[in-house]
């Protein structure tokens, strides 16, 4: 591409990108809340934009999206789990439809035919450039190019989040073994279809979610994806000091869609009827209860009979505790071991996904630039 080409490029994607970027900053707010929260994606926005003139990368949305829950739902100690299932994929359908127009841009693909680690700084590129354009400029128009989609991003997930937090409705809560029932339709065996290699990782990542005694923490989840995201791409690109960059931004794009249409569509599920209405917190539990995990009995029976299946690993322990509990006691823990089943459900869902995606974008031929 030229350089007179790349910097009409540029310039086209700016304009386009800052046309929402204008309205959005145009909104005034129904409440003082949702003022608020427009306050704080703009700010982060514009404070974003900066660091990425740094050189510095990830806007960190989830905690763009932490402070705008705390401003609907100040007195909760999590606010983030305020948020309905329903809601929420709902509005990743339609963060799904915005990206694709994002996609449509004319010219886009030709802007983003580079590696994320030759805009990551410390990383050096070994690649010869194919064009014209000095490596100074290059570098900086690709800089330019990163921030109008970062800034697209926080403008999407802030606008989704909005929405979301936003609403505020009763709390209907179905009963523990009906939520059991629903769990137990929603788990589906998954059969990638992946290479030896990558098949073996994903089955060993898999079974540390799975057969984890303790109740499992998100954040200790996040750490097994992070883990497993890097052995997949690193089986594709071995040679690698860093597997993770070696993805081309345009498809990483693509994936992103790709994911999001994916979770959208898990509100299309019958069996979710009774589920769409909860809050995130009354299924994977803002606030552990204590359960007797370590039976060793019933962990081996589990273990032995249920593999991959964690709506049927929660109904065992279920049916155990029914048994053994004291009536006075048994919802409150009956409510616990649906939250960990659910919350591992969740987990292992979305385990499968990111290995599917994962696969496929880091096994993919170079685009031609």
């Amino acid at each position: 591409m030229s350089f007179l080409n790349l910097a009409m490029g540029v310039l086209r994607l700016k304009q386009f990108m800052g046309a929402r970027q204008k309205l959005f900053q145009q909104r005034k707010g129904v409440s003082p809340q949702e003022s608020k929260a427009l306050e704080v994606v703009l700010e982060t926005c514009h404070r974003q934009a900066k660091k990425l003139y740094q050189k510095e990368f990830f806007p960190d949305t989830l905690h763009m999206v932490s402070r705008i829950a705390a401003i609907y739902y100040p007195g909760e100690k999590a606010p983030l789990q305020k948020a309905r299932i329903g809601n929420v994929l709902n509005a990743f359908q339609e963060m799904n439809r915005q990206v694709l127009e994002v996609l449509e841009f004319s010219g886009l693909e030709a802007l983003t035919q580079f590696r994320l680690r030759e805009v990551v700084p410390g990383f050096a590129v070994d690649e010869k450039n194919p064009s014209w354009v000095p490596e100074f400029f290059l570098g900086w128009f690709r800089l330019r190019v990163m921030r109008a989609l970062w800034v697209q991003w926080l403008l999407l997930v802030g606008e989704a989040a909005i929405k979301v937090y936003a609403e505020h409705q009763p709390d209907e809560i179905p009963e523990p073994e009906t939520l059991l029932d629903e769990m137990d339709q929603l788990q589906e065996e998954t059969d990638l279809t992946l290479p030896d290699e990558v098949r073996s990782l994903v089955e060993t990542s898999r079974k540390k979610i799975l057969f984890s005694i303790k109740p499992l923490p998100w954040a200790e989840a996040k750490s097994i994806y992070i883990s497993l995201a890097g052995n997949i791409a690193k089986a594709w690109h071995p040679r690698s000091s860093s597997p993770l960059y070696e993805v081309r931004i345009y498809d990483l794009l693509g994936s992103l869609a790709d994911y999001l249409e994916w979770a959208g569509q898990l509100s299309q599920k019958p069996v979710l009827n009774k589920m769409l209405g909860l809050r995130i917190s009354h299924v994977t539990g803002a606030k552990e209860v204590t359960i007797p995990y370590t039976d060793n009995k019933l962990f081996d029976w589990v273990k032995k009979y249920q593999v991959g299946r964690a709506a049927k690993w929660s109904r065992t322990i279920f049916k155990t505790l029914q048994r053994k509990q004291p009536a006075i006691l048994f919802r409150d823990v009956a409510i616990g071991v649906v939250k960990e089943g659910g919350k591992r459900w969740l987990m292992l869902y979305l385990h499968d996904k990111i290995a599917e995606e994962t696969n496929q974008l880091y096994k993919a031929p170079p685009s031609s630039s």
